[in-house]
């Protein structure tokens, strides 16, 4: 099973059209920061299962601050970050992972992609997939569920794909 995940899109769907086509996910997740952007996507694929969280720039629009998910076995934490304040660190989130018994922890809102692992605990933030004044490397991330284990991936858009 393929889980394409998106975080931080604020607006631009054109990226997030980009990767499903080279993806070809079996699931969808956005964590948040336009939350709204996901709707396009549906509406382009009403097949498609989606799961969604609100970022912090989400407050007008319908939704859940956090999921729990099981897939597979995999006990899947969705959320933004904001309320956990990881941009000072995965500290706050990773105990709350604990007391969720999560394994797989996925969360947005630095704009930075990254993989962690911390006490059988995997965080990843696939990064923006906005256009940004200061990091103009777009990314989303790959969750690939096989056999009760998983493996994460940062898949990063190549700069000549859009203009900046």
């Amino acid at each position: 099973m393929t889980l394409l995940v998106f975080s931080d899109t604020h607006l631009d769907t054109k990226r997030m059209d980009y990767a499903v086509s080279q993806v070809s996910p079996d699931i969808i997740f956005h964590l948040g920061d336009n939350i709204d952007d996901i709707t396009r996507i549906c509406e382009k694929m009403p097949d498609m299962t989606f799961h969604a969280v609100k970022g912090n720039c989400d407050s007008q629009s319908a939704g859940v601050n956090e999921k729990i998910l099981t897939i597979e076995n995999i006990r899947i934490l969705m959320t933004h970050g904001h309320e956990h304040h990881v941009k000072e660190g995965l500290s706050l989130l990773k105990k709350h992972a604990l007391e969720l018994e999560a394994n797989l922890v996925l969360f947005g809102h630095t704009h930075g992609a990254a993989i962690v692992k911390e006490e059988n605990i995997t965080f990843m933030n696939p990064g923006q997939m906005e256009e940004h004044k200061e990091r103009k490397r777009a990314s989303y991330g790959i969750v690939t569920i096989a056999d009760n284990t998983f493996n994460c991936e940062i898949v990063y858009i190549p700069d000549d794909k859009f203009d900046w």
